[in-house]
């Protein structure tokens, strides 16, 4: 009736609004229907915007190959020739002239931002503990980076009224449980953050949940959260990244068929069980899995047995070798990786999607195997590269305050103050079995690692950045979003 073209203008200016991996995941479900060709054509313009020519052409022929008849092609034909000329981009098709949000309560407005009115919705004097490794050795300097985030963030949404107590833990497990009684028995600390080596975080999370204080650790400790309900995680595990290139390889790029190559130990075994559970999950199939000894490893007899035998020839560029599977997930550092790449490749696997770890975002692999790693899947839990806003206004932030750019520490830091803010504006502040309801309530913080929740269980759930390699560069291939749901 009447009210079809302004619900439609509505719904497209909401459209125009979701990011990149919401945007993405609209493409594949709907294809031509709606609103499949509208996020394709964001999509587009999106890459065009940024000044990324070779994405933005690729995006410009996937609309021209499958939505010749959409209206939207005018405007996808006029945005890549003012891109190729290099002149002002035309306005956005759709979206900017309509704010479905006018209509929202100016307090819900309010409340897209971490901190906000919130904050004057809990009293100051608060304390947040911070116990970490500062004087070990090899932590230190992580230690340090974390400090910094988390100051930043307090200093942003919280001045005044959210204190720190740092501490030093030392990378001593009897230290870190020291710690957490200490903080537990001052009542005006409300939660802790820390610690990030595993040994003192799992003594520490048992002390915590002994004690009922929430506490926020940064580490990839195996069943951490699992040790009580006021324990919680914010890193991104080994087993987040499996699941998430599983998840990207056969969700976004439909690869139905995977290998695995991994290291036969008690970090390789159990990533391999992740992703191929999570692959079977999605209905794809592990075709070909085969594991070597990291301490003597002989990589020529792997890749020849999993490529069936001799090379035919070296390096071929128009020639794949018929291995069974058209991904191929290696969760091993960046060493190993240097040395398997270039062997596939003698073995004629040269048109292989390469799906890795965290460990890949290594200058030294990309300088001898860029060529060799040309559109690889790479998961991060943080990415200068990212074009999100939050991420803009952190690094400027954190560069004028410190005088350098932030890492993926600095990044789990500012999130983990922002968790603890969040929650205070929802409730969290009234005391610790409150301020661990309002963690789990499921609602996302907008953080600089991505729009992240910790589910019922207290674990860290988000839908990390991915990263490719293009010429002898990293470069993002996805947005971190909301953690995907089966």
């Amino acid at each position: 009736g009447p009210g079809r073209s302004p619900a439609a203008a509505g719904a497209l200016a909401s459209l125009a609004r979701l990011d990149y991996p919401a945007l993405a995941g609209l493409q594949q479900r709907y294809g031509q229907k709606f609103p499949g060709p509208e996020a394709t054509y964001l999509l587009f313009y999106r890459s065009a915007a940024i000044g990324d020519r070779h994405h933005a052409a690729a995006m410009a022929d996937y609309f021209r190959r499958y939505f010749n008849a959409s209206s939207l092609l005018a405007q996808v034909e006029e945005t890549a020739a003012a891109l190729a000329a290099g002149s002002a981009l035309p306005a956005l098709a759709f979206g900017d002239g309509y704010d479905p949000r006018r209509e929202v309560a100016a307090s819900l407005i309010v409340a897209e931002s971490p901190a906000g009115a919130a904050a004057a919705d809990w009293p100051g004097g608060l304390i947040l503990a911070v116990a970490l490794p500062l004087s070990d050795k090899s932590a230190g300097r992580f230690a340090q980076e974390v400090v910094l985030g988390l100051k930043l963030a307090v200093s942003d949404f919280a001045a005044g009224r959210l204190g720190l107590n740092v501490l030093d833990t030392g990378g001593s497990a009897e230290r870190a449980v020291q710690l957490v009684r200490q903080a537990a028995a001052d009542s005006q600390v409300l939660a802790m953050v820390g610690p990030m080596l595993v040994r003192e975080s799992n003594a520490a999370a048992e002390a915590a949940a002994g004690l009922g204080l929430p506490l926020i650790a940064l580490s990839q400790a195996s069943g951490l959260p699992d040790k009580g309900p006021d324990v919680f995680r914010l890193f991104l595990t080994p087993r987040h990244q499996a699941e998430a290139v599983a998840r990207y390889a056969v969700r976004a790029e439909n690869h139905q068929t995977l290998g695995i190559i991994y290291p036969d130990d008690n970090y390789g075994r159990p990533l391999r069980a992740y992703f191929q559970d999570e692959a079977a999950r999605l209905g794809a199939k592990v075709t070909a899995a085969d594991g070597y000894n990291p301490q003597s490893p002989d990589y020529e007899t792997l890749v020849a047995r999993l490529t069936g035998g001799k090379a035919a020839r070296r390096v071929s560029t128009d020639y794949q070798a018929q291995v069974g599977f058209t991904a191929l997930y290696l969760p091993d550092s960046a060493g190993p990786a240097a040395r398997i790449l270039p062997l596939l490749a003698f073995h004629d696997v040269t048109r292989m999607r390469f799906l890795g770890s965290a460990l890949w975002l290594n200058p030294e692999l990309l300088e001898s195997s860029a060529r060799y790693l040309q559109g690889a899947v790479i998961p991060s839990a943080f990415s200068e590269l990212s074009q999100r806003p939050e991420v803009r206004r952190f690094e400027e932030s954190f560069s004028s305050a410190y005088g350098h750019a932030p890492d993926q520490f600095a990044a789990y830091g500012y999130d983990a103050g922002l968790a603890v803010i969040h929650a205070l504006g929802r409730g969290g502040a009234a005391g610790r079995a409150d301020l661990r309801q309002a963690l789990t309530r499921g609602e996302a913080t907008p953080g600089v690692t991505g729009p992240f929740i910790f589910d019922s269980g207290g674990e860290y759930r988000v839908e990390p950045a991915l990263l490719t390699v293009r010429d002898k560069e990293f470069v993002l291939l996805r947005e971190p979003g909301p953690a995907a749901r089966p």
